[in-house]
């Protein structure tokens, strides 16, 4: 904050990196439970059973800053897949004691009753409508249009099989900075700022210490976008439209 503030006030360019001493780091002890509960509309809420969640999963700490569950393999069936190992949770629950408490108790498939009719049942998905796409304002007086983009329609088809249409903003004449209250000086301001971290705080730079364990988390790669020549600093992508292809 201190190195930020002096920058902005005339003086070197901030590192941008995070200092780890003023940093904490937090541990997990391995406990937890779940709030999942089967009920009808009906019953007090004093009445309404919980799962036994720790019949079939585990909380664990799988090291001082990993948290995560262990799952019971006579109940929980697993596969692996190109995203890792996925577990189906159980299907099929019983009414009965579990720590000395009235709980949902999973049971397998082969030991429900067979009058109860549960084995028959299949929850399809419901029929919907068309999916109707996500638009902004095409009124040429709004907030989108005036004073509007300076590049763009640009388009990118995300992961999940919906594309996407953006375009680039000067930062300080994004919709949401014309509509955040702010006089125009205001916003100038921000913008003169915004380009001094466009400029110094680059994408090849480390602002955080590397993970000790594991792996880093990834976004779809259709949501990195480059800017086009010339609109590299203050200027960032919007999105107008999201649409099934």
């Amino acid at each position: 904050w201190d190195a930020v503030k002096a920058w902005f006030e005339g003086g070197p360019p901030a590192s941008g990196a995070i200092d780890s001493r003023a940093g904490r780091i937090s541990t997990f002890p391995g406990k937890g439970w779940a709030t999942w509960r089967i009920y009808t509309s009906r019953m007090p809420k004093k009445r309404r059973p919980h799962v036994a969640w720790s019949s079939f999963a585990m909380p664990v700490a799988l090291d001082p800053t990993t948290f995560g569950l262990r799952w019971n393999g006579e109940l929980i069936r697993g596969k692996q897949t190109k995203c890792g190992h996925l577990v189906k949770l159980p299907e099929y629950y019983r009414l009965g004691e579990n720590d000395g408490k009235l709980r949902w108790v999973p049971v397998r498939a082969e030991d429900v009753p067979a009058e109860t009719g549960l084995s028959k049942v299949v929850f399809r998905r419901p029929p919907e409508p068309p999916s109707e796409p996500y638009v902004t304002p095409d009124d040429p007086r709004s907030c989108w249009k005036k004073p509007g983009p300076a590049a763009g329609p640009f388009k990118v088809r995300l992961g999940d099989g919906s594309v996407i249409t953006y375009y680039w903003y000067r930062f300080a004449d994004q919709p949401a900075f014309l509509n955040a209250d702010l006089t125009q000086e205001e916003r100038e301001r921000v913008q003169s700022r915004v380009e001094k971290l466009h400029r110094y705080w680059t994408k090849d730079r480390r602002y955080l210490p590397p993970p000790e364990t594991g792996k880093l988390a990834s976004i779809d790669p259709a949501l990195i976008v480059t800017p086009p020549p010339g609109l590299e600093v203050g200027y960032v992508p919007i999105c107008t439209r999201q649409e099934r292809e």
